[in-house]
């Protein structure tokens, strides 16, 4: 079987076919997302950064401003000249009216930086495609469920070919899910589990061991040597492996591009 692990990856824009059907397999990789992603979207970032460093100035002078003001006013009150009241009272009103243009500036340069950053988080939504055409998400992982039929190790060899595996089961929601789409076609569909390394050892594709199982009543029971493990709608049955069933591939979905 190891050798069956060997595989090529085809490029993106690569059909293949697997017992009669044919898969798109686009991978939305992180560089291509970024490839696709119109130009403004790329300098947006540095525009961005710009007109925060433009407030940061302006807050700057603002500051400046307002620290002298209060150097003069303390100097005043030092003197004791109070024939200068008329100017204390015009530098007092100056002082609040400059703190208060220099908050309402800052709040609206930040709201400003902040709209855009919303509008251009959901511009790479929108661009972000964590699996394939024709491929299902569910909880990190992308899964493509055939309509076609092939025997377990042609199954096999069909994920890997598409840069996935057949389908491994982690948890009880995941066994739920795979039981929805289960019920589309309503036919025994491979999965990635069998025994043929070990008689009576049941192990994933990838070597991993059972850890939670879903077995049906009375199963397995190695009836006619029976290796590999189809799916069914109340649980697991171990089939003879040359049995022509649908199949599950799985592998990771791929991440969105972050700013």
């Amino acid at each position: 079987m190891a050798e069956m692990y060997e595989h090529k990856e085809p490029d993106d824009s690569e059909e293949e076919t697997f017992g009669g059907q044919r898969l798109a397999e686009r991978r939305p990789r992180l560089l291509h997302s970024l490839r696709s992603l119109p130009e403004c979207l790329t300098w947006a970032p540095l525009l961005l950064l710009l007109l925060l460093f433009v407030s940061l100035g302006f807050f700057t002078l603002q500051l400046t401003t307002l620290v002298q003001v209060s150097r003069i006013r303390c100097l005043q009150r030092d003197s004791g000249d109070h024939e200068n009241n008329s100017l204390d009272k015009w530098l007092d009103t100056r002082f609040r009216s400059l703190t208060e243009v220099a908050q309402k500036q800052m709040q609206s340069n930040l709201e400003e930086i902040l709209q855009r950053l919303t509008r251009m988080n959901a511009t790479l939504a929108g661009l972000c495609h964590p699996c394939p055409q024709n491929w299902e998400f569910f909880s990190g992982s992308c899964y493509f469920f055939s309509w076609t039929q092939s025997d377990w190790r042609s199954a096999f060899s069909a994920c890997l070919l598409t840069g996935a595996h057949l389908v491994i089961i982690n948890s009880t929601e995941e066994e739920k899910f795979l039981n929805f789409w289960y019920a589309r076609n309503n036919k025994p569909t491979w999965i990635g589990l069998s025994d043929h390394h070990s008689e009576g050892s049941w192990r994933w594709v990838d070597d991993s061991p059972v850890q939670l199982s879903f077995w049906k009543k009375g199963e397995p029971n190695n009836h006619g040597d029976e290796d590999c493990v189809e799916l069914h709608n109340d649980g697991w049955n171990d089939g003879r492996c040359v049995t022509e069933n649908p199949w599950i591939c799985e592998k990771p979905s791929a991440p969105c591009p972050d700013l």
